[in-house]
């Protein structure tokens, strides 16, 4: 699903002028019960926490807009028709952007280009599994604490998220509850939302989020200005896959990796049927990667020995990333976020 978003365009002096000296704060709310819809605000939102919407203009210089000044709209239109952003996502882009362009109007009475002269600068694209309860969200997550991803710095909060931050993309796993309680949970204290039964729905939620920035926008589109309109959910759903994929260290052609002391023995034995001795050997080398580590393996064994004995577990589809111990077997959850359905 779709959830925040950061769209810009092109404004006259006129429009400029007026949005800038509105105030710095707006509030959209039931006149009936004083619910408020949405809040927009004259400034840089913190994160994707906020369910409000954030309006910034400027010269053109920006976006080298010439002699013209830019509008930008930054917001989780799931937030803002929700409060909350776990499941019963929004997948039309276009009509996110027309709401959002809409609701701005609607504030600052104004009137702003439409759909076609919109360009993307951000997109959020968000997945919610349910894995039943939240012990095994916290277990998956700890687990998930030794995965790699070159040229990237992976921060690990204990129980709640795994978090990546790169030029092309910030991806970010965590535990929906958890930051639901962090985040959302005060702000919705004097709504007639029902807080309890939303925290039992979503207690076995995680949620696999990829930020998709400018840069990587501009790389897979092959160009500067991506048009809103031109903009399919299947391609960003598929920068998603790609990113995870690479995070996850999972093989496009068998996204099913052994990991488990049982499943690797088998694999192995299975497919050195008729040459028990060289399972056998492969067998060892891989309980010692796991209880050594793989420094300590590569540094006493020999190198062609090392890297023949890696090439072939990795043909195997053997899991060498070393996030899953053997000691630690009984905390491994069965979950594979390419092959789970996607809670709706």
């Amino acid at each position: 699903m779709i959830d925040t978003i950061k769209i810009y365009t092109m404004i006259n002096k006129k429009t400029y002028e007026k949005i800038y000296k509105n105030s710095i704060l707006k509030t959209s709310y039931s006149q009936k019960n004083g619910e408020i819809f949405y809040e927009i605000v004259n400034d840089k939102l913190e994160g994707s926490y906020s369910s409000a919407l954030s309006v910034r203009v400027g010269t053109g210089v920006k976006y080298k807009f010439v002699n013209m000044y830019y509008i930008e709209i930054e917001g989780s239109f799931h937030k803002i028709m929700l409060g909350y952003n776990s499941h019963n996502g929004f997948y039309n882009l276009s009509e996110i952007v027309k709401y959002l362009i809409g609701a701005v109007e609607y504030s600052y009475k104004i009137k702003l280009p439409t759909l076609g002269h919109w360009f993307l600068q951000r997109v959020d694209i968000a997945i919610c599994y349910d894995l039943s309860t939240n012990d095994k969200v916290r277990k998956y997550i700890n687990n998930l604490s030794f995965c790699n991803y070159p040229r990237r710095n992976i921060k690990h909060y204990q129980d709640e998220s795994i978090y990546s931050s790169g030029t092309t993309t910030t991806l970010k796993i965590y535990n929906k509850m958890l930051e639901f309680k962090k985040h959302d949970m005060k702000k919705l204290y004097n709504s007639n939302f029902n807080i309890d039964k939303h925290l039992e729905k979503i207690q076995g939620f995680i949620r696999f989020e990829c930020e998709i920035k400018k840069k990587k926008l501009e790389k897979i589109y092959n160009k500067k200005y991506i048009r809103v309109k031109n903009v399919n959910y299947k391609e960003l759903k598929d920068i998603w896959s790609e990113e995870f994929m690479k995070l996850l260290n999972f093989f496009e052609s068998d996204l099913t990796i052994v990991k488990t002391k049982e499943e690797i023995e088998r694999r192995i034995y299975t497919a050195y049927t008729n040459n028990e001795n060289k399972a056998r050997i492969l067998y060892n080398f891989y309980t010692s990667i796991v209880v050594d580590g793989i420094k300590n393996v590569k540094a006493r064994t020999p190198k062609p020995t090392y890297y023949r004995n890696i090439k072939l577990l990795k043909e195997l589809n053997i899991d060498l990333s070393q996030r899953y111990k053997l000691v630690e077997e009984s905390k491994i959850v069965d979950f594979n976020p390419f092959e789970y359905k996607e809670v709706v």
